[in-house]
């Protein structure tokens, strides 16, 4: 019954930490619309949020210990 219950709660958790991460990003850089973005632009986004998301992924391993 515990693995059931924190399997629920990770998946929960994952989530919320998923859209929190988001809406940081868009707090930091802004949503922008995909036609006034150069591709520079774009790309640059797509690398924060992929840092963003390895550091919180980072940030999971590290607790567990």
């Amino acid at each position: 019954m515990d693995r059931i219950i924190n399997m629920i709660l990770n998946r929960v958790l994952r989530r919320v930490i998923n859209r929190g991460v988001d809406a940081g990003v868009n707090a930091a850089f802004g949503n922008r619309d995909d036609d006034q973005m150069t591709p520079d632009q774009r790309q640059a986004i797509q690398r924060n949020t992929q840092r963003a998301r390895q550091m919180t992924r980072l940030a999971n391993r590290v607790t567990r210990l």
